[in-house]
Order: C-alpha cells, then sequence, then structure tokens
C-alpha cells in the first residue's frame, strides 16, 4: 500500500507542471538536466519493477515516464525553436560617434 501511495504522489509530482508548460507554452525555467537525469531514473525503475513484477513500480514509472517524457520532448523541441528563432549576429554593425 505504501508503494501505490509513494508512486502516486512522485507520478502526480510531474503532471502539474507539464499542464504549465503546455498552458504557457514555456519551458525556459525547467532544467533539461534535470529532466533528462528523472526521465533515466524513471526508465530504470520501471525496468527493475518490470525484472522483479512489482506492479506498483511499474504503474507508477509508466505514468512517470510518461508524462516526464512528453515534458522532455516539449522542452526539446521549444528550445530548438527558440534557438532558430533568436536574431543572428552580424559582422557589419558599425560604431557611430
Amino acid at each position: 500500500m505504501i508503494g501505490y501511495l509513494a508512486g502516486t504522489l512522485t507520478t502526480l509530482a510531474f503532471a502539474p507542471q507539464l499542464l504549465k508548460a503546455l498552458k504557457t507554452k514555456s519551458t525556459k525555467d525547467i532544467s533539461l538536466l534535470m529532466l533528462l537525469c528523472s526521465t533515466t531514473g524513471m526508465t530504470l525503475w520501471l525496468y527493475h519493477g518490470l525484472l522483479i513484477k512489482d506492479m506498483a513500480l511499474v504503474l507508477a514509472n509508466s505514468i512517470s515516464v510518461a508524462l516526464a517524457s512528453t515534458l522532455l520532448m516539449y522542452k526539446l523541441k521549444k528550445d530548438h525553436l527558440e534557438l532558430n528563432e533568436a536574431p543572428a549576429l552580424t559582422n557589419d554593425a558599425t560604431i557611430k560617434m
């Protein structure tokens, strides 16, 4: 029972961040490294749960991986778009006195 409760709480922790990112269309305040580490860790916990046939680990981490992966893909997409839309610096700027 404790495993299911812990899994529910940690799984739901990503939902508000994902919803906020989708609503505001911004991911600039979300750490890419944190998302990569979290998603990788959850994936490994999911694999571990499958190996030991622990349904609490499998259920919680399946949902967590789905939420975190969605947020990660959205962040990568937004960062890529923002990088490509940034104004390019040119060397033809002149200094006027």
